[in-house]
């Protein structure tokens, strides 16, 4: 996993908060990521490739959502992370997934 090295204090701020989540629900963060900002949007986001969907905090923010992608239509479904399981988060975006390959089908 690598971390942008063009961040802000408060960006870098908030990639620690997600990153010590991200620990906290057992990611295995040894994997190929990415910690960034969104220099449109101004979210601070974790994206790991072994997990189909990404942590982030937006602006203005400093709760943890998570963020599930459809890589048929472009469609972004956003849910606080809040006390949620890793098992809850995966199953969540395993749902969304299936829900998408179901309506392409």
């Amino acid at each position: 996993m690598q971390i942008s090295e063009n961040l802000c204090n408060n960006a870098y701020r908030k990639v620690a908060k997600i990153l010590t989540k991200a620990v906290d629900l057992g990611m295995d963060l040894s994997g190929d990521g990415y910690a960034d900002e969104n220099t449109s949007s101004g979210h601070v986001y974790l994206a790991m490739t072994d997990y189909n969907f990404t942590l982030f905090i937006s602006l203005g923010s400093d709760e943890i959502q998570a963020l599930w992608f459809s890589s048929y239509d472009g469609e972004e479904i956003e849910i606080p992370v809040g006390e949620m399981s890793l098992d809850d988060l995966e199953l969540w975006a395993c749902d969304l997934d299936i829900k998408a390959d179901e309506v392409q089908s």
